[in-house]
């Protein structure tokens, strides 16, 4: 390169003249000398750009493209404000430690510029010391580092300040973290962040300044997420956590305005260190608040409405005069309430799709306030094209049966939240495709809205292949049983010409068990959920049954044909049902069953009302149940003559993320219709239908009602005559459950649970006490896998001492855990 002229020294010392002045340069930097006042300033046309320094040809572009400098363009020399520009670009771009422009020798009228560079170093490596593997994992995503690329100081500092940030939240708030650097033969950097986690910190103590209307103990409950350090809960870690920590305090605020202190707030926070008597440090939290007075309602206006009167909106915002003030009631009822009885919801429920309501707080004289709401209505949206998408094997009559959005209706949120419901009821689809509700398209200028309902579909058939040892008395036992929960027996009529018979949702079951040639068992099922195209579902189911063993000789033959009609009032949540069964039964002499020897045959009449609103079939987590039953079986001729009558009920309410809680019920009486005693009906609580099975042979559920009693063994719960387990005519159950739906994939759902159960059985009303009740309590879990279909497994322990019959010596069994099985839920 040619020795630089006195002009090029001149550019050079202008540039960093510029640069040092931009940059805040030391005092020794900024002493450079400034173009003499004499040079008069001449503009020339650059030729060339040359960069020098770069390490490779990407450095290089960047340098170029970064500094803005290029050949064409026109500068005046000795000194151009280009130069200081390009510099200071360079610096700032992070990729470079230092940078200078020099102008060659002009020539008539062009000169040449030459940029200089020198590079960052480069990274080469860089490890996270003292920390565990999977600590080291999460840092290595969240520090801004990437071998390869350039160490800027300030990339360095922010990987320290990650990790410092990171350790807090798990509690080590005294961690310290020390950076070492060094220079590999490559010439890369390698870097080492040296962590010293220190002592895990537990918030010792919350304490609480200007609260006289609640006590600390109050207020401490509202920082859920910010809990003080107890050794009691040794299994949890009691660590600090700031985000958490703030949400806490919008939960404070809102505690405060929930019991009408409108103006409170938090003054201050403050998160603290404090020295204890043996030397060590107990973290500290203190917040300051302002509780101001409680206010209270003094008047409710709204502006804007002409659909609904203000009584009308006033009924549906449940809030009078004179009323506490109460922000979340006022938030829920305003703009989205679980029952649609909100006031967003009179509007979003009529078609109004942009309906918007804004409400306005004014305090008033008196600790008072006034709610003033205006009230924007918009226009009526009608739902538009309604497409579904994604199912190959469900024909789309089954699923547009079920969905309440109709084209050309008026827009309905609740009737889109309910589609989704009935869609999830089928079990046909995963859960996860619809979820967040259908793809929307709105037409603001047709006033419609487009819904795509994208589906998934997932198998919900079930197939159940087992087989045990039933001891010397019955053999082996296999049982083989499937259930088609969206059979089509139009395909299959059609002789597989319409493809699989698949997609109808209809529900086909079929099952054999045989013990070997002493003992066989075939039922068949069949539901068609739409009869005649309306939602009136009907089917049938046939069985029967045949055992010969050395004591037991059993025939049984039944047959049972239903009728079920969703009812419209009080809402279309309601069913009611009847059914007409035949049973004939054929006891052989010396079998040891409660039931008369020879022929006897049952007619029954059963009439149902039920209503279930439960948000999800197989693992509800909202809503309710009921179910009230009524048989009556007749004395025609020498028939079977019992009237039984039975009640149950079950309401899940969410707790909190995927945790729920339910409570459940359930009520029977079984009499006589002529004053003779009842033998084929009786309730016998405990176990399972197969502990039943394992335990009382092939005739298990024959003539009786099994109640399912989780902690107790099969027919455990009974009253005794003689001796013998006669079973109840009267029946009470009670249980409560705590579950958390841990998954649910189309594979596998789970939904592990503590529970406590209670129940009994009596003989009558002489000895019908309700206070008289069998307990357990313990963990389970319901699964659910596509093929074998719903699964319960439960570990119980049984508080009260049973009766229980082993080698025909009826003897107490004391409480002890115990462990059950069961297919098909309970």
């Amino acid at each position: 390169m040619p020795r630089p002229t006195a002009t090029t020294f001149l550019a050079r010392f202008a540039g960093l003249a510029a640069l040092a002045a931009a940059l805040g340069a030391p005092a020794a930097s900024a002493q450079t000398p400034a173009p003499p006042a004499s040079a008069a300033p001449q503009t020339y046309e650059v030729t060339e750009v040359t960069i020098e320094g770069a390490a490779d040809a990407n450095s290089e572009s960047l340098a170029r493209q970064v500094s803005g400098l290029r050949p064409g363009m026109r500068v005046q020399l000795p000194w151009d404000p280009a130069f200081a520009e390009a510099v200071r670009n360079l610096y700032a771009r992070g990729n470079f430690s230092d940078a200078s422009v020099e102008a060659g020798e002009a020539e008539g009228g062009a000169v040449a510029l030459t940029v200089s560079v020198v590079e960052q170093p480069r990274l080469g490596s860089f490890t996270i010391e003292g920390v565990k593997s999977g600590e080291r994992d999460d840092l290595a995503d969240a520090i801004p580092l990437l071998r390869g690329r350039s160490v800027r100081p300030a990339d360095v500092e922010r990987g320290r300040m990650e990790i410092e940030s990171y350790l807090r939240n798990k509690g080590f708030r005294l961690a310290t973290v020390d950076v070492q650097q060094r220079t590999d033969t490559d010439g890369r950097v390698a870097l080492t962040y040296n962590v010293d986690k220190g002592e895990r910190v537990a918030v010792a103590s919350i304490r609480f300044q200007g609260n006289d209307v609640f006590s600390d103990g109050t207020l401490r409950k509202q920082l859920a997420n910010t809990p003080e350090k107890r050794w009691w809960r040794f299994w949890k870690r009691e660590t600090f956590d700031e985000d958490a920590f703030e949400e806490d305090l919008a939960s404070l605020v809102r505690f405060y305005n929930d019991r009408g202190y409108y103006g409170a707030r938090v003054v201050r926070d403050s998160v603290f260190f404090e020295p204890t008597e043996d030397g060590t440090r107990d973290l500290v939290v203190q917040v300051e608040v302002e509780e101001g007075p409680q206010y209270a309602v003094r008047d409710v206006t709204f502006e804007g409405n002409t659909v609904f009167t203000d009584d009308q909106l006033r009924l549906a915002l449940g809030i009078e005069r004179g009323d506490t003030y109460n922000g979340t009631l006022l938030e829920r009822n305003l703009y989205y309430a679980p029952d649609h009885t909100d006031v967003s919801s009179l509007y979003a429920d009529r078609g109004y799709l942009r309906f918007n309501v804004q409400p306005e707080v004014t305090v008033a004289p008196g600790d008072s306030l006034d709610l003033a709401f205006e009230v924007f209505e918009g226009e009526v949206y009608e739902f538009g094209d309604v497409r579904i998408a994604g199912n190959t094997r469900t024909k789309e009559h089954v699923i547009r049966r079920e969905i309440r959005t109709v084209p050309g209706q008026p827009y309905s949120r609740q009737a889109i939240e309910r589609s989704i419901r009935e869609l999830s009821t089928l079990n046909y689809f995963d859960p996860a495709s619809f979820g967040q509700g259908p793809e929307t398209a709105i037409d603001d200028e047709d006033r419609t809205i487009d819904l795509v309902y994208n589906l998934s579909e997932t198998s919900s058939d079930q197939l159940e292949l087992s087989g045990g040892y039933g001891g010397a008395n019955l053999g082996l036992i296999l049982t083989a049983r499937v259930t088609f929960t969206n059979f089509s027996l139009q395909n299959l009529l059609q002789g597989f010409k319409g493809g699989l018979p698949t997609g109808d949702g209809q529900q086909l079951s079929l099952q054999v068990q045989t013990y070997g040639t002493r003992s066989q068992r075939y039922s068949v099922s069949f539901t068609e959920p739409w009869f005649r195209g309306r939602p009136t579902p009907i089917g049938f189911s046939l069985s029967y049954s045949n055992s010969n063993f050395a004591t037991y000789d059993l025939g049984l033959a039944s047959a049972n044909v239903f009728y079920r009609q969703r009812l419209k009032w009080p809402d279309d949540y309601f069913q009611t049902g009847t059914s007409i069964g035949y049973r004939l039964y054929d006891v052989g002499e010396g079998t040891r069953t409660r039931l008369p020897e020879g022929f006897s045959q049952e007619v029954t009449l059963t009439q149902t009302l039920s209503r279930n609103a439960l948000d999800n079939p197989t693992f509800p987590r909202a809503g309710s149940s009921l179910n009230l039953s009524f048989t009556v079986a007749p004395p025609i001729g020498e028939s079977i003559q019992y009237h039984k009558t039975d009640f149950d009920a079950a309401f899940y309410t969410p707790v909190a993320g995927k945790l729920s809680a339910s409570v459940a019920t359930r009520a029977g009486y079984i009499g006589s219709l002529t004053g003779d005693p009842v033998r084929f009906q009786r309730y016998l609580v405990g176990g399972t239908l197969l502990e039943a099975s394992s335990a009382n042979g092939v005739g298990q559920g024959i003539g009786r009602d099994l109640v399912f009693l989780r902690g107790y063994p099969a027919e455990s719960i009974t009253p005794y005559r003689d001796g013998v387990a006669v079973g109840g005519q009267i029946l009470t159950k009670y249980e409560a459950e705590l579950s958390y739906l841990l998954l649910q994939t189309p594979q596998l759902s789970a939904a592990p649970y503590l529970f406590a159960d209670a129940a009994n059985t009596y003989a009558g009303f002489s000895d019908f006490d309700p206070s008289e009740l069998y307990r357990s309590v313990g963990v389970g879990a319901k699964l659910f896998l596509p093929i074998v279909g719903a699964v319960d497994i439960s570990y119980g322990y049984q508080i009260d001492p049973v009766f229980e019959i082993e080698d025909g010596v009826r003897q107490l069994r004391e409480p002890q855990w115990l462990f059950q099985f069961s297919l098909g839920g309970r």
